[in-house]
């Protein structure tokens, strides 16, 4: 009777066993690469202080504080569940022994009460194996299998975008503040020219203040500006897990790549915005419903997320294409006032031009040249969200 209820004990806990892991087992890749997984020249690049728009995925992938820490709590989930494998497997050398002894038992003894149980035992025992090289399965799989991460990834994915409009917004502020420290130059030389003439009667009391008014107006834009670029400059250090009054290099951002553009094919790129897209996904694996109405009702929602997606990629698409004509534009703009300006110091030099002309002159170039730095920065901003759009990250009203 002790063996009997031995052998009940076994069973029992085999039983216990093999229920444990069905709802422990998330899949998907492992952790972030480890250093040496980047080159050495490339990883020299992340940790220099010097923050590229190149390796703003990168960055944050390895710095972010929150992807850090998500990071870290699913690599302890799957060190968590390989340690439970590993000691389920150590433990089936005792199950496997049990087991045998259970059915020597059953031919000796020949009692067929101890011959159900040994059945029992030996189905249990093929459960455990069969849950256990399924779970081993999992672990070999885990670096492989993006499921389980899909989520991580999205979110470092929103967070590469939001790091890149910051990027831009910094470049952005720092080339019109360029542009506004020398037109403040030139607006302060101008006033004082101003103030000559008029007290040698040469310029009327209202070109003075105009000029006073324009120098003025670039003062306080120029100490604007400053205080944006603080605060965009904190957001962007925050964003790549630096400190906020830590002060790394921003290096420029690199000039918009034209070839874009050939790449773009509304069509196709709708095609796929679609079926990447995480609300409309979640529309079509939501439940059918039981009644015709029910089906018909998500049969619209999905009818009209996707036709709300479509518009949504017709419009960035013509934002692309406006801010390509926009630059376009400036381009010209720009090329005229470069060449009014090469033409203004020629005439200066040569004393057939005054200085409040040519000054006139070089603000009007430096107008040009930050209207087409902007512009190329407005392009390169409307290609980005462009291409998230199509990798699933277009916003789908309500």
């Amino acid at each position: 009777m002790g063996k009997k209820k031995g052998y009940l004990a076994l069973a029992v806990s085999l039983a216990m066993i093999t229920a444990l892991p069905a709802q422990a087992a998330p899949t998907g890749p492992g952790a972030p690469p480890e250093p040496e997984k980047y080159s050495a020249e490339k990883w020299a690049r992340l940790q220099d202080n010097r923050i590229e728009y190149d390796e703003l995925a990168d960055l944050v992938h390895e710095y972010n504080p929150d992807m850090s820490k998500a990071w870290d709590s699913y690599l302890t989930m799957k060190d968590d569940y390989l340690n439970m494998v590993t000691e389920l497997e150590s433990q089936y050398r005792h199950v496997e022994e049990t087991t045998d002894q259970v059915v020597a038992a059953t031919k000796f003894l020949n009692d067929p009460a101890i011959a159900a149980q040994a059945a029992q035992v030996k189905m249990l025992d093929k459960s455990y194996r069969t849950t256990v090289q399924a779970m081993r399965d999992t672990v070999n799989k885990w670096d492989t299998n993006p499921k389980a991460t899909s989520a991580l990834h999205r979110a470092e994915r929103q967070i590469t975008a939001g790091a890149q409009s910051a990027m831009i917004g910094y470049e952005t502020i720092r080339q019109n503040i360029a542009t506004l420290e020398t037109m403040v130059k030139l607006y302060e030389r101008q006033v004082e020219l101003a103030g000559r003439q008029a007290v040698l009667g040469l310029a009327t009391e209202n070109s003075l203040t105009s000029a006073n008014a324009s120098l003025l107006a670039a003062q306080v834009q120029l100490n604007s500006l400053r205080d944006q670029q603080e605060s965009v400059r904190r957001t962007l250090c925050m964003l790549l897990g630096y400190e906020p009054d830590s002060n790394p290099e921003i290096c420029s951002v690199p000039k918009f790549d034209m070839a874009r553009l050939s790449e773009m094919n509304l069509e196709e790129d709708t095609k796929k915005a679609i079926g990447n897209n995480q609300t409309l996904i979640s529309q079509r694996t939501s439940a059918k419903g039981t009644t015709s109405d029910q089906i018909a009702a998500r049969s619209r929602m999905i009818a009209e997320g996707d036709q709300k997606l479509t518009i949504e990629m017709q419009r960035l698409y013509q934002d692309v294409l406006d801010k390509k004509a926009a630059y376009d534009a400036a381009c010209t703009g720009f090329t005229a006032a470069q060449m009014s300006r090469d033409a203004s110091e020629r005439q200066y030099n040569l004393g057939l031009l005054s200085e409040v002309q040519y000054i006139g002159t070089q603000i009007s170039y430096c107008q040009k040249k930050a209207e087409k730095e902007s512009a190329d920065l407005n392009l390169l901003q409307a290609m980005e969200t462009y291409d998230w759009a199509v990798l699933g990250f277009a916003t789908v009203s309500d």
